[in-house]
């Protein structure tokens, strides 16, 4: 069964093409190129960027993408699911049950050392706070006070209401004219719309990694614009672009490899 590497470099020399040409129709390295067909895969590397490639170059060759695809997880991915199974240790019941019983007596016994310490006091008389009586010639002073400071604060309380209710009056006036129109801030929507599989990444604008996988047929993926958010793709001509549902095309040519594309409101192609 020949590799994945062999088929594609028998379909390149049919087609009498060299590394070079193809390198620069697909914008990938000859180096990436020549080790796709001598199926050297460096583990460094995220096998969805190697998948991206492979798409791409199985499409100019007009090779049967899912076919290669298959094979190629087949012999190099297939063994990442195994799982391996480790066997649970043997816990010996009499051994739990004297370490519970253990720790459930030391815990009893803090908790009654502590109610002992604490909280159980005995207390046979109540106390009481001694406060001694005005002398007369002060009652007249204490209510005179609390008479003043009754008036002065029903004084402060309109002023207070007066000067709210002018606040009110002025900002009523004013505040229609301070309102933003919503319509001008409105924001567009870009929704980029899968009509082949691909491989997507999408980052942001300090270049981090929103996600990065393989989008299926039919698969959506929307944000909004003044996110400024950058496209790669293995595949720009299945990558359609929608800006307010209203269609602007694709982000590029079948089989192209497009990296770190950011789309503007004038976006048409």
């Amino acid at each position: 069964m020949e590799l994945v590497g062999q088929i594609i470099k028998k379909t390149r020399e049919s087609k009498k093409l060299s590394l070079l040409e193809v390198s620069e129709e697909l914008k990938i390295s000859v180096e990436i190129l020549d080790n796709i067909e001598n199926d050297y895969f460096r583990n460094d590397i995220d096998i969805v960027f190697i998948l991206g490639h492979l798409r791409a170059y199985c499409s100019f060759l007009n090779l049967n993408q899912n076919e290669i695809i298959d094979q190629f997880k087949l012999k190099y991915i297939s063994n990442e699911n195994n799982k391996i199974e480790i066997e649970r240790p043997i816990i010996k019941n009499s051994l739990l049950f004297s370490n519970k019983f253990f720790s459930l007596s030391i815990i009893i016994i803090l908790f009654t050392t502590f109610y002992f310490l604490f909280v159980e006091v005995d207390k046979s008389t109540r106390e009481y706070a001694i406060i001694p009586d005005l002398p007369e010639n002060y009652v007249s002073l204490v209510e005179g006070n609390s008479i003043k400071n009754i008036s002065n604060n029903n004084i402060s309380q309109m002023n207070e209401e007066k000067s709210f209710a002018s606040l009110e009056n002025l900002s009523s006036s004013s505040a229609f004219a301070s309102l933003p129109n919503n319509e001008n801030i409105k924001s567009k929507i870009i929704t980029l719309k899968i009509i082949d599989d691909t491989w997507v990444q999408i980052r942001d604008g300090n270049d981090e990694i929103i996600f990065s996988q393989l989008m299926n047929k039919n698969d959506e993926y929307s944000y909004d614009l003044d996110q400024n958010y950058s496209i790669t793709s293995g595949n720009a001509g299945h990558i359609l672009v929608l800006i307010d549902q209203k269609v602007k095309g694709k982000i590029g040519k079948k089989g192209q490899v497009v990296d770190s594309l950011v789309i503007n409101k004038d976006f048409y192609n």
